[in-house]
């Protein structure tokens, strides 16, 4: 226990002042990381803190409450990794031994490496040092993490006469009516008994030492010396709010460690699924419809035990008919589009499920780019006579735009970065460091997603001018390119028809047979998606 204590009180410190910017930035990156670790692999200690009175520094304690509610609001690992060394730092600058040259120098810094999600922080450098942090959460310019940030801090800072649970109803009722639904993902902390609370588990008094999203590890004092036992979340009540000291809470977390070690359950934390896999549940669809004679109850049978799957089928056959009429199951779903064209639709819905798990500040642009950039696909697959499919062609391009999520560059930014270079070129769109081109992140991903050599092809084939690809795969890649380049000029550069006029763009045109009318069209048909969400 006196080892988790130590380690939480050291778990946050500034450096020596010999650290030049750089290494400083590195190193409050590093601190960030470890709080960051701590509270992935101990969420209970973090959710103790919360309503436990505690002798944690206050800047420790801060900062643990951050990585929890980050956590819990879905915020993308390397994002929230940047928030909390961006809190360090703002904390660093508000010392009084800090000089206005560090400070400057460190504003300096952030400003030539584009990090403006450090920036933000940093504006809060004034609410921190107020004695009611709690009256800077209503202002309607704040962004999701700086309202994170102050919410940490305001927890943090919590007069012992305060409950935590009325001081949660006081920070709701102040933000703006627009910004409420962010609060939705962190009720769970204030309307259940949190570790290190005095609990009535079936009726026996006890503690409650951990939790998942539905049962939580008991320590009850009996006779039979057990060491507690996970029981659901409906048999633990707490009549009375109340809790134990935080240092007999963690000496009872360290003492039932191998006693709390479960296999099964929901975590607590909302749980990250692998991007470069597909689910199983899917593999098992898809094998299902590679067999030469598919049996189509199995396959249905198989979709249905997937919700996710069985609702996107049928939400979009019923969508899709040309009598738009409401389509009542699977299989009708099924037959509406074909079996070739369900596996498509199945991984593409799976991979943007993966692809937009975790919250970032590009992450509605990114999105936006993908959907208008699939849509264009579709149409010219459907207009000009090519192997692909809508589904195959909106597929193929959604592992080309993959790169959008996975690439850390784009997570702390706010404005993405376009580049002019190249109208056509993908592997050039966007000014973003990688030691791996676009185009090859894109590729190995379909591989990894088992889809075909010839789609893979393409892909890597759209590093090329169109007129240098070979005929076989010429108006596949065509239409990648066209699409992609077309979405951007659609919603970041605005400049949709000079680029009809681009001669790389003429040629593409001639390709697919096409004209200028053709790619009107297509921008008409989808003209709900002609618009660029701002930046969470």
């Amino acid at each position: 226990m006196t080892n988790i204590i130590s380690t939480l009180k050291r778990l946050v410190h500034q450096g020596n002042e010999t650290l030049s910017v750089e290494q400083r930035i590195n190193f409050w990156l590093k601190n960030a990381k470890r709080v960051l670790t701590l509270v992935n692999a101990n969420p209970a200690i973090a959710s103790a803190s919360l309503h436990i009175d505690n002798d944690l520094p206050k800047d420790t304690h801060q900062l643990l409450l951050l990585a929890l509610f980050g956590k819990l609001c879905r915020f993308n690992d390397h994002y929230l990794q940047h928030i909390l060394a961006s809190l360090l730092a703002t904390l660093w600058l508000s010392d009084k031994e800090t000089t206005r040259e560090q400070t400057a120098a460190v504003i300096r810094f952030l400003r030539n490496h584009n990090l403006s999600v450090w920036l933000d922080t940093l504006r809060l450098q004034k609410a921190f040092q107020a004695t009611k942090q709690i009256n800077y959460v209503a202002d309607s310019r704040l962004n999701m993490a700086q309202r994170l940030c102050l919410l940490a801090g305001i927890f943090a800072n919590r007069p012992k006469k305060v409950g935590y649970q009325t001081l949660f109803s006081q920070v709701a009722v102040r933000l703006p009516a627009n910004d409420r639904h962010y609060l939705a993902a962190l009720i769970a902390l204030f309307e259940r008994a949190l570790p290190g609370a005095k609990i009535y588990a079936n009726g026996a008094p006890g503690a409650l030492i951990d939790i998942q999203q539905n049962h939580g590890f008991v320590f009850i004092p009996s006779s039979e010396n057990e060491d507690g036992k996970w029981l659901p979340l409906s048999s633990i009540h707490s009549p009375v709010a109340m809790s134990m000291p935080f240092e007999h809470f963690i000496a009872l977390y360290t003492d039932t460690a191998q006693a709390r070690v479960n296999q099964g359950g929901t975590p607590f934390l909302p749980s990250n699924y692998a991007i470069q896999h597909p689910p199983n549940a899917l593999l098992s669809i898809v094998d299902a419809l590679q067999k030469s004679d598919v049996d189509i109850p199995e396959l249905c049978e198989k979709i249905e035990q997937v919700p996710t799957f069985n609702q996107f089928l049928m939400q979009t056959a019923s969508q899709d008919n040309r009598l738009q009429l409401p389509v009542k199951n699977i299989k009708q779903a099924v037959l509406t589009y074909g079996i070739e064209r369900v596996g498509d639709m199945l991984i593409q819905f799976a991979l943007m499920e993966r692809l937009t798990q975790n919250q970032y500040p590009l992450l509605p642009m990114c999105k936006q780019f993908t959907l208008l950039a699939c849509a264009f696909a579709s149409h010219f697959a459907q207009t000009a006579n090519t192997k692909f499919s809508p589904q195959s062609a909106a597929l193929t391009m959604t592992f080309v735009c993959a790169p959008l999520f996975t690439l850390p560059g784009f997570k702390v930014s706010k404005t993405l970065p376009v580049s002019g270079a190249s109208a056509v070129s993908i592997n050039k769109a966007f000014k973003v460091k990688s030691d791996t081109p676009w185009l090859a992140i894109a590729s190995e991903l379909a591989g990894s997603w088992h889809q075909s050599s010839t789609w893979r092809a393409v892909i890597h084939q759209c590093s090329k001018a169109s007129s240098e690809v070979p005929k076989s795969l010429q108006k596949e890649q065509a239409i990648v390119s066209l699409s992609f380049a077309l979405a951007k000029a659609c919603l970041f550069t605005q400049d949709a028809y000079s680029l009809l006029h681009n001669i790389s763009v003429k040629s593409i045109l001639n390709i697919l047979h096409i004209d200028q009318d053709d790619v009107l069209q297509a921008l008409d048909a989808n003209g709900q998606l002609l618009f660029c969400p701002r930046a969470l």
